[in-house]
Order: C-alpha cells, then sequence, then structure tokens
C-alpha cells in the first residue's frame, strides 16, 4: 500500500539534518528516530507529510523541507522584552536556556529562549528553534496502512455524536 493524502497510518525511521549536515533528530550510528502518524490531520510538519505522500512500505527517500513548510521564516518581532515581575518568583531565566510557558487562559504552552538578562528584563526569544532552517530527512517507511476506525475517532471528535457513532446530521 502507499502512502494516500488522507487516513494512511504512518511508520517512519528516520534522521533529519540541517543542511550543513548537523543532526538535529535521529542518528545513522545511534539509532535512527521512529515517527507514527495519520496522514491529513496535521500531526506532522506539512512539508514532511506532503513528500511522503505515494511512497510504499520498504521505500527510503531523501525529503528537502523548505522553512515555510516546517517551523516558518525566522520572524525578528518574536524577540520581546518582559520584565522580572512577568514571570512567577524563582523563575530560572538563565541566559541561552529554553524554558516553556503556559498561558492558561487559552490554554497554551510555547517555548522561548532567554537570549539576555537586563538590571530589570529580559528578552526572549519565541521563535521555533528550527525556524528559518532547511529539514533533510532521511527516511524508511517501516509500515504504511489504512488508520482504523479507534485511530480515526480518536483524531476526529467532533465528527462522531456521543456514543462515538457517525453523526448523520
Amino acid at each position: 500500500m502507499t502512502i494516500q493524502a488522507e487516513n494512511s497510518y504512518v511508520i517512519l525511521k528516520y534522521t533529519v539534518t540541517l543542511e550543513n549536515g548537523e543532526i538535529v533528530k535521529g542518528d545513522p550510528e545511534e539509532g535512527l528516530a521512529h515517527m507514527e502518524f495519520v496522514t491529513g490531520y496535521n500531526q506532522v510538519i506539512p512539508g514532511l507529510e506532503r513528500r511522503v505522500i505515494g511512497l510504499s512500505q520498504g521505500d527510503e527517500a531523501e525529503v528537502t523541507v523548505p522553512p515555510d513548510e516546517a517551523f516558518g521564516q525566522y520572524d525578528p518581532d518574536q524577540i520581546q522584552e518582559k520584565t522580572f515581575a512577568e514571570f512567577p518568583e524563582g523563575k530560572d531565566l538563565e541566559e541561552g536556556r529554553w524554558a516553556l510557558a503556559t498561558n492558561p487562559q487559552h490554554r497554551v504552552t510555547f517555548g522561548y529562549l532567554v537570549l539576555e538578562k537586563k538590571t530589570d528584563r529580559v528578552v526572549l526569544d519565541y521563535n521555533h528553534p528550527l525556524a528559518g532552517k532547511t529539514l533533510v530527512y532521511q527516511v524508511k517507511v517501516e509500515m504504511v496502512r489504512e488508520a482504523n476506525r479507534e485511530e480515526l475517532e480518536i483524531l476526529r471528535p467532533c465528527e462522531f455524536g456521543e456514543t462515538g457513532v457517525p453523526s448523520t446530521e
């Protein structure tokens, strides 16, 4: 079976590097990374999903994904200054360290890099660490099959009624 644009359950083994060869994840010598997803549900970066459609179990491919189809371009507007008062007491704001913050009002967790500590402020970079980077994947399709009903129910909870039976409305 080949990977379809929707409802294919896919298992990939992979490495991802930057264009300069720097390994981001997975290592051919130490062990490839593992990824499972169902196509058509935004579970992986769009450029990777688009480029594996049509591959079959056992296929190996090199897949290059530009920034706009991965983690976006680096955005200088995502560098912001915040006062120390905007953080919980005791929050570790060490320069060069990645941290997570949660916005309880919107139920969102996001990461930031502490770029600089000033006397009364801190400079943060909210860009994804791979923003602006072209990603090069070496992929091997370990398995591909049609996603089963249970997997699809998890991915499309709004389309099913309270009993888990598809709504006819």
